[in-house]
Order: C-alpha cells, then structure tokens, then sequence
C-alpha cells in the first residue's frame, strides 16, 4: 500500500497543495502541532473552512487553547484516522510541518515515564550550561550521544533523568512506529524546497496576512483561557501579547513575527532534511508526482 507524505517548512504552499488533489480518491491526515487549536485557525494557519471542505483534513482544530497533546496521543489518533480512510478505499495523505510528531508517527518512541509537570518548567527554565551539567553528572551516556548545542534534546534527556529513569538506557530502542507494525507499506515521502528568498518572501507576506487576525485571536483566547493557557505558547503568539499588553508597536509587531517564522522555517528544513524518508522537491514537481499517485 503506497502512503504519500509531505513535509515542509511554514510557508511552503502545503496547503495549496492539498487543493490539487482529488478528494475522491485522498483524505489529508495533518501533522502539525499546533493547527490542532479550534481557536487559533489564523496565527497557525490552519487550512480555512474553504480548503477544508474542498478535500477533507483529519487532526485540524479539535482542541480548546487550554488542552494539550503529545506525540503518542496524536499518534493513536493518527493511527485511527488513516484506518479510517483506508476502510474507504481512499489514500491517506500525511502532511505538515511538525517532524516531530511525523517521526514519532512513522518510526515509534523511546518509552520514557510520564513527567511531572513540575519537572518539566524547573528544567525549562535552567540556563543551557547547567542542564548540560546536571546530565553529566547524572546520565554521562546520554551526553556522549547527544549534540552538545541541541537545547531541546539535552533538556529532554535531563527531564527523563529527573524521573530516576537513565535516558541512555530508553533511548536504545523506540516502541510502536507505524512502519513496523505495517511492514507492506511503500512510503512516497519528500519536503517541499523553495530557494531560500523566495521562501522567505512568502513567509513576510502571509505575516502581514495574519496579523490582524491573530490579535483578535488572542483577545478572545485570553478572556476564555487567560495568558497562560498552552495555545498561546504557539509561534508568534508571545508578540501578540506583548502588542496587546503596549510592550510593542504593530511595526514591532510585523517584524519580529516575521522574523520567528523565518527562523522557524530554517529550523523545519534542517530537521526534514536530517530524514530519511523525505526528500526535496519542488512546489510545481510534487503537484505533479502526488496527483498522479496510484494507491497500489
């Protein structure tokens, strides 16, 4: 069974197109971790009410801004959704922009303990040379096998580590993984690359695209859930409040969201092209490659 996947950096057209696609014959199966906020469609640029319609989307908005979900939860919900789609007849096509979560999906997890919440903001919140510390002393292992620049996998391992569980000994193996439990599967998977300019023009225009919206999505999402909530940690919602709070002008505004959507889309291609399920291609050669898959 052939399973299409398409990756790609914020901005690079995922969206559009899925709009070529013939809803007769796909379903798309999301994979972004933040378009699955019902209150936040503009600022995470979720596929509008238009383009959802014209080709159904699995895992688009369905949680309240005050909810969380982690990678193993969406997973099962992948998992369901593409059971679903297949007992049509239909091809399920996986899309987005969150590696992470299409990592996880494809290739399994490390069995890690749940971690306290607690836990989790003592260790966001240590300065990068401490955390790196704390995991030499307790986890040396772990540290021989992780980047010492990689902030996030570094402080990922110490969370574990907190727990009383070693991360160099979880992280020998993952569990679960789409793959291995369908070994027939034929992955058609590549990214979308843009030259960087341009890419990044289309990013500074969509930006002025969204701005209005998301201010008046953060107006609303703070009165139900206040300032804390996790849907307002998503990408470029901190200057929305900082814009709403006087702290910065809409000039300000503009500029630094457009600035951290850029950086963010540098981040997306580094990781999608460290995978080796995806490759690059462009806009126009995987218009013509996907709507012209065939399902067997």
């Amino acid at each position: 069974m052939i399973l299409p996947i398409l990756g790609g950096p914020t901005g690079s057209g995922k969206t559009s197109l899925t709009q070529s696609l013939d809803p007769k014959r796909f379903e798309i199966v999301s994979f972004d971790s933040r378009q699955v906020y019902r209150d936040l469609p503009v600022g995470t640029t979720a596929p509008t009410p238009e383009e959802s319609s014209t080709i159904k989307h699995w895992l688009i908005g369905f949680l309240n801004a005050n909810e969380t979900i982690n990678a193993n939860q969406f997973s099962l919900m992948a998992r369901d959704a593409i059971s679903d789609i297949q007992s049509r007849g239909k091809i399920p096509f996986l899309i987005g922009g969150t590696g992470f979560y299409l990592r996880a999906f494809l290739l399994g997890m490390f069995p890690v303990p749940n971690v306290p919440k607690e836990t989790k903001e003592y260790v966001l919140g240590l300065p990068l040379d401490e955390a790196r510390l704390m995991l030499q002393q307790k986890d040396p292992k772990a540290m021989e096998t992780l980047s010492y620049q990689d902030g996030y996998r570094i402080k990922r391992a110490l969370e574990v580590v907190l727990t009383g569980v070693l991360w160099s000994d979880v992280s020998k193996e993952t569990v679960g993984g789409f793959l291995k439990d369908n070994p027939d599967i034929k992955l058609v998977g590549h990214w979308l690359d843009w030259p960087r300019e341009i890419l990044y023009n289309r990013i500074n225009t969509r930006v002025e695209q969204i701005v209005g919206g998301m201010i008046e999505e953060t107006k609303e999402v703070v009165s139900k859930y206040g300032p804390d909530c996790p849907g307002l940690r998503t990408l470029g919602y901190n200057f929305a409040l900082a814009f709403l709070n006087g702290m910065i002008d809409i000039n300000t505004f503009i500029e630094q969201l457009a600035q951290s959507h850029r950086n963010y889309a540098k981040r997306q291609i580094t990781w999608f092209k460290k995978e080796p399920f995806l490759s690059p291609i462009s806009y126009d050669a995987a218009v013509q490659l996907y709507t012209n898959i065939e399902q067997r």
